[in-house]
């Protein structure tokens, strides 16, 4: 299934006043490798709103297994873990640069409901097949676009 990998630094606006990254900004990393994910996939606000669908977060946990400090640098990986009828898992880890293991694992569920009335429908048929999609070779790489 699709996977993305989207670079990251912790600026100081992101961290507490002890210099650690403060737990909510590591949400902003998965958003923007999420924003990646379905950017590269063409599944736009613009295309959601012809589908007339949304798709809010119902769960989302993190582990926080390392610091991340100011200045750290590394790679948001984002990758589809399970595909519902409804429902999409995507699962991450940020990793430092020069480190094997992750600093922060965790994932987030999100619900494909009708923008009008809120109540769970089929992924799109259009993304359901991009997202089951193998990578074409290898580890996708940042395909950040913007709208």
């Amino acid at each position: 299934m699709r996977r993305v990998a989207v670079p990251f630094i912790v600026y100081w606006g992101d961290a507490d006043p002890g210099e650690l990254i403060f737990y909510p900004n590591v949400f902003r990393y998965v958003m923007q490798a999420e924003h990646a994910l379905f950017w590269g996939l063409g599944y736009t606000r613009q295309k959601m709103q012809e589908w007339g669908v949304v798709n809010p977060r119902v769960h989302v946990e993190a582990d926080y297994h390392r610091p991340l400090w100011v200045h750290d640098r590394g790679v948001c990986r984002l990758w589809v873990s399970k595909l519902g009828r409804s429902s999409l898992r995507l699962d991450f880890a940020l990793v430092k640069d020069g480190e094997d293991e992750p600093a922060v694992t965790g994932h987030l569920v999100q619900v494909f409901v009708d923008a009008r009335t809120m109540r769970p429908v089929p992924i799109p048929e259009e993304l359901r097949e991009a997202l089951a999609a193998e990578e074409p070779s290898g580890e996708a790489t940042d395909s950040r676009g913007a709208e």
